[in-house]
């Protein structure tokens, strides 16, 4: 079955966007409201165009659509400084949540759309409110302990992945636990992004840019083999896919970060 919201750009988020509160309040806010207005857009125009044209269309508004609020809410209106990985992850989003209104399921209940979106919002500022707090012992940015557990590797993305696999394995577990199929996730669409733009190692002596070509080819090596193994593996249908995918994905960043 098909997720109702748009949870890999959620997971994305969840990956990225959640090393502290108010970051992620603000992305959960703008990923549901693009999605949101992008269906419904879609839903108004659907039948007026081709199937090329609407893809190709839904793509370019979405992609432009994320990429200029994100610049006007965070820059404009907060004064926030944005670096260019930064916005190169607010453009996959863009995509991402393009994908799921071209893939959504022919009717639309909003109130079940709205309902799990909020509750994806609602385990993005969770799992940012764990990060931030254990990174850094402050909560939305205000400092609430100095202790000695704090820890720089909850601001990595590492946790992110592991954070986010088991929010989203919570997730299906509510909101999909009577349904009898599967939840149809992509996770290269959530995992490639990262990969690109963060690779867990550098190997010094050579060239940066063909550190960074190798590494990718390993990481994505690795992926692709356990994803195989996945398969084959007997688990629920709420932690199949996506979230056990993730989870591996820190596995392996976890591991590569060793060396």
């Amino acid at each position: 079955m098909k997720a109702r919201y748009t949870v890999e750009a959620y997971a994305l988020a969840m990956v990225i966007f959640s090393q502290n509160m108010r970051i992620a309040l603000i992305t959960g806010i703008l990923i549901l409201f693009i999605s949101t207005l992008g269906l419904v857009i879609d839903g108004l125009v659907k039948c007026n165009l081709p199937k090329w044209s609407r893809n190709s269309s839904i793509i370019i508004l979405m992609v432009s659509l994320t990429f200029s609020l994100f610049q006007i809410v965070l820059v404009a209106v907060l004064g926030y400084k944005i670096n260019d990985t930064a916005s190169i992850f607010h453009i996959f989003l863009g995509i991402l949540i393009a994908k799921h209104i071209i893939n959504k399921a022919d009717e639309i209940d909003y109130n079940s759309l709205l309902l799990e979106g909020a509750g994806a919002f609602a385990m993005l500022l969770i799992i940012s409110l764990i990060r931030e707090f254990m990174a850094e012992g402050s909560i939305y940015g205000y400092k609430i302990l100095d202790f000695n557990l704090k820890s720089y590797g909850f601001s990595q993305v590492i946790m992110g992945f592991l954070l986010t696999g088991l929010g989203l394995a919570l997730l299906n577990r509510i909101f999909y636990h009577k349904e009898k199929e599967k939840i149809k996730t992509d996770s290269i669409f959530v995992i490639l992004p990262v990969v690109l733009l963060e690779q867990p190692f550098t190997i010094d002596g050579i060239d940066p840019s063909v550190s960074m070509l190798i590494i990718i080819i390993i990481v994505l090596i690795l992926l692709y083999s356990i994803r195989k193994h996945l398969v084959f593996s007997r688990l629920s249908k709420g932690i199949k896919n996506l979230p056990a995918e993730l989870v591996s994905a820190g596995m392996v960043y976890m591991i590569l970060s060793m060396f």
